[in-house]
């Protein structure tokens, strides 16, 4: 599990000029580098009958969290998965997260035995929510990943979204996609200790910081 505070500050910009968006991060000052290969995340959030996580993102509540099962590669088989509880505390956030070493096929099960599987390997917090939320929403995007040349500082590019809605049905809906934006999500990420950093370091893009939430917009056409 980790606790450690980090500071998050998002930008948006039109996916069709992610080139342009990477050239930014490689003549950056702070001379990012490429930190892990590109690769293919996907989400599966879970959230109350009545959307109440939502609904607090949505009215920009300070403290507040999202529960999902996220896993990575471009197929629907999650073999090395993680549970989490990702809390934003103002703007601070931390994640709580725990390992999930059990194969899930979403092509396959149905969420009786989705659930089964995840609760199989979880204790405490996580089975209590697993037990009390539903799946509602699956999203995935490409994510790109830098770091500062002294590794202080992180930058993500997320685009190619896409959108699962899963309010209805015994199995997983990973069939019909939801139209969203095309939009690339550059978001970068420091520990608490380099507030000044981050502020410095996002002056340097041509953009402004935004509040944004691949949740929430996964979200809008769910019913």
């Amino acid at each position: 599990m980790e606790h450690n505070l980090r500071y998050e500050k998002k930008m948006i910009f039109d996916a069709l000029r992610l080139g342009e968006v990477r050239s930014w991060v490689y003549s950056h000052s702070n001379a990012f580098k490429v930190a892990y290969p590109p690769r293919q995340v996907n989400n599966l959030y879970f959230d109350t009958p009545e959307r109440l996580l939502m609904t607090e993102h949505a009215n920009g509540v300070a403290n507040r969290e999202k529960f999902r099962f996220r896993w990575y590669g471009e197929n629907w088989c999650a073999r090395e998965g993680n549970i989490e509880i990702k809390k934003k505390i103002g703007h601070l956030g931390y994640k709580i997260t725990h390992p999930i070493n059990n194969i899930i096929d979403f092509s396959r099960l149905d969420w009786r035995e989705i659930i089964r599987l995840l609760k199989e390997k979880s204790s405490g917090d996580f089975s209590f929510l697993l037990d009390n939320l539903k799946p509602v929403v699956i999203n995935q995007y490409q994510r790109e990943y830098f770091v500062s040349a002294d590794e202080k500082i992180r930058v993500t590019l997320d685009y190619d979204m896409k959108a699962f809605g899963q309010s209805f049905g015994f199995s997983p809906n990973i069939t019909f996609r939801q139209l969203l934006v095309n939009n690339v999500i550059i978001e970068m990420k420091a520990t608490m200790d380099e507030c000044q950093r981050i502020a410095d370091a996002l002056a340097e893009f041509p953009l402004r910081c935004v509040q944004n939430s691949k949740y929430l917009n996964a979200m809008e056409y769910v019913v």
